[in-house]
């Protein structure tokens, strides 16, 4: 009754042990607002409220956990705050070709480095939401919009990153 907005994580997508979403209907004055959001990974995301309080439900995988938090979260709380903070975002090219989801904002995640002058976003494995590997490689991450089907090599792309994280100048092989 104290809280001012109220996160959970994991029993959020469709399986038997995913109680969450029927949990909080049961709850006298709750209102689900939607369960199941076109992204990924973060797509069995829910959100609700009870009393006018907000209710974010975050999957249990941890990297669909972090992008669920950082879309939904992250803008929450520091709105609640009053505070207007966002991201620190760059100009990047990207490494490689990378498919997108038509249908779904895909957060890809990606390790900015500098070469000559210039920003350039490598995919880091860009499969498995409960892989946390990706998020201790990554430095940031690139949005594939839902109407796109993926980025071709050497396109260049607005990088959100996690934090003012200093950007490492990639070394020249010796060849």
């Amino acid at each position: 009754r104290e809280a001012d907005v109220i996160i959970t994580t994991g029993g959020t997508s469709v399986g038997k042990a995913d109680l969450v979403p029927s949990a909080l209907q049961n709850i006298n004055k709750s209102i689900i607002i939607a369960h199941g959001i076109a992204i990924r990974p973060a797509m069995p995301t829910a959100l609700a409220v009870i009393s006018n309080k907000p209710v974010i439900v975050l999957s249990g995988n941890p990297v669909a956990a972090i992008i669920g938090f950082e879309v939904f979260a992250r803008p929450l709380i520091l709105r609640m705050l009053g505070l207007e903070e966002e991201r620190p975002r760059l100009k990047a090219k990207i490494t490689r070709k990378v498919a997108g989801v038509l249908g779904r904002n895909v957060f890809l995640r990606v390790k900015v480095y500098e070469r000559n002058g210039e920003f350039y976003a490598e995919p880091v494995r860009t499969t498995g939401s409960g892989i946390f590997t990706t998020m201790t490689e990554a430095n940031g991450y690139v949005i594939i919009p839902e109407n796109r089907e993926g980025l071709e090599e050497n396109e260049t792309v607005t990088v959100h990153l996690f934090d003012n994280v200093p950007i490492i100048e990639e070394k020249q092989e010796n060849v």
